[in-house]
């Protein structure tokens, strides 16, 4: 993957014989725009030894106002690197009103004779999302997360996850042994949008009053809206836009089991659903696929699936309620497995999930043990970004 050119010294290096790579992020210059896909993916480059740049100094990894996960280095441009990676943030931010903010993709980004490979990082929610025009094309990798198998892609789309950040795991890697934890399933989303995900809805009347059967329902909540007093966890509250709780880490390890559902089903066709978006025309169209679905046998779709509540859980050792995620077309790169790393349902399904969680005796601490070595496994941020470079390479 990593090439040398005249006047590029030291653009490759070998250590202990691997051969390391520049890698060139484009986020957005704000402190407090929350760009998760650039320090997940930034954070497991620097573990596996690569050096990383930026065209800003982002994400501050401690007290120190010097400590940047990304740096900014004037002698070292986009072309200088082996990797320029443009982040969705750049092209695409939300902030705390719900206002968006939009930019164009970097100028020359796809110049002519460019020696470097591009990649874009797709973390949006819903469907059709910025990386389907046509001028994403010319990326030779867009990194989709919340990718359904069952709906159109562009052809330089690959699936991809959230996954899990140093923060994340070093917050949830003390927690309380499964027979110490309290019986709990939390079912407590702090939304973070002022929308709630329809899916949730369904499961909320599906799901929740049956599993109360096995599990005390826990639906204590944090305010997000206020800082912590503790410096360092506010540091990680501002960073993370507000999102960031030590008491939310903390009911997760003395928690049995967690409610992770998200996102949206849709029908099962077309491949490429023209019903997300538009007002009333968008509306009838889903409408009438809706109604066509009554007469087909293939299972709905599930959209905007993916959640750090999801990850957070996994990590923490929680027995992990979700979706039965291939039945409704989710694909990521390595899926977890139905009872061995999570639990999967659909509404008909989930009386049959609890009565075998209730007739085999410590199969749902069994479970979550997997669960976490699995998340942990194939979703840190060194796995996630050696799958980035093979992807690339």
């Amino acid at each position: 993957m990593a090439r040398t050119s005249p006047g590029t010294s030291g653009i490759v290096r070998r250590r202990n014989q691997a051969i390391l790579s520049r890698v060139y992020f484009f986020c957005r210059d704000n402190r407090h725009a929350y760009q998760d896909d650039v320090v997940v993916l930034a954070e497991g480059l620097r573990a596996l030894g690569h050096e990383v740049f930026g065209n800003c100094n982002y994400w501050q990894r401690s007290l120190d106002p010097a400590d940047y996960l990304v740096r900014h280095d004037a002698a070292v441009a986009p072309q200088d690197c082996d990797i320029v990676v443009v982040s969705y943030g750049w092209t695409r931010w939300i902030d705390q009103s719900f206002k968006y903010h939009t930019a164009p993709l970097p100028a020359g980004l796809f110049a002519a004779g460019r020696r470097y490979r591009t990649a874009y990082l797709d973390l949006e929610d819903g469907y059709l999302t910025g990386s389907h025009a046509p001028e994403y094309r010319q990326f030779d990798r867009v990194f989709r997360a919340k990718y359904n198998e069952r709906c159109f892609h562009p052809t330089n789309h690959v699936p991809w996850v959230l996954g899990l950040s140093s923060r994340m795991i070093d917050h949830t890697a003390d927690a309380l042994p499964w027979s110490e934890r309290n019986r709990d399933v939390l079912v407590n989303f702090n939304a973070s949008h002022p929308f709630v995900h329809p899916a949730r809805t369904l499961m909320e009347k599906h799901f929740t009053p049956r599993v109360a059967r096995l599990f005390h329902v826990n639906r204590e909540r944090d305010d997000l809206k206020a800082a912590p007093a503790d410096p360092l966890d506010r540091h990680w509250w501002e960073q993370t836009q507000q999102r960031h709780s030590r008491s939310y880490y903390e009911r997760l390890k003395r928690s049995q089991a967690v409610a992770a559902f998200c996102g949206e089903m849709i029908p099962p066709a077309p491949f490429r659903p023209p019903y997300l978006v538009g007002g009333g025309r968008a509306k009838l169209s889903r409408r009438f696929y809706e109604t066509l679905a009554k007469f087909a046998p293939r299972a709905p779709r599930l959209i905007q699936w993916d959640s750090w509540r999801f990850w957070e859980s996994l990590a923490a050792g929680c027995l992990v309620f979700n979706f039965d995620l291939p039945h409704y077309g989710v694909k990521i790169p390595v899926m977890p497995e139905n009872f061995v790393h999570y639990v999967g349902v659909r509404p008909e399904t989930i009386d049959d999930a609890l009565d075998r969680l209730a007739e085999e005796p410590g199969l749902a601490e069994r479970i979550a043990a997997q669960g976490r070595q699995w998340a942990l496994s194939h979703y840190s941020p060194a796995a996630l970004a050696a799958r980035f470079l093979q992807s690339l390479a």
